[in-house]
């Protein structure tokens, strides 16, 4: 199991709208396409105005965005055109998982 952690540093303020955008994506994505599992995650604490997108792959290249449905969307560049001026910087960081209970 490999999971992708995407972390967005928002600008100042504008944790609100990107957490209103995701939200609304994520609601209408699930809808459409239920196999489609990721955790949307907010800092409580550290720096502010952090977003957290994570997503499980049954493998590494099963998360090459070629492969990605999320990404493969048809509405997903407009999306990611009008959420990426909210953002200040991001990363990515792949984990696989050794043991899970």
């Amino acid at each position: 199991m490999t999971s992708e952690r995407n972390i967005f540093h928002l600008k100042f303020g504008m944790g609100g709208p990107a957490i209103d955008m995701w939200s609304h994506c994520l609601n209408r994505i699930r809808e459409e396409d239920p196999s489609i599992h990721v955790r949307l995650l907010t800092d409580l604490s550290g720096r502010g105005y952090t977003l957290i997108l994570e997503q499980e792959f049954e493998t590494f290249a099963d998360a090459e965005p070629s492969k990605c449905r999320l990404v493969n969307r048809p509405d997903w560049i407009e999306f990611y055109e009008r959420f990426v001026p909210l953002c200040a910087y991001s990363e990515r960081t792949y984990y696989r998982l050794r043991v899970s209970f």
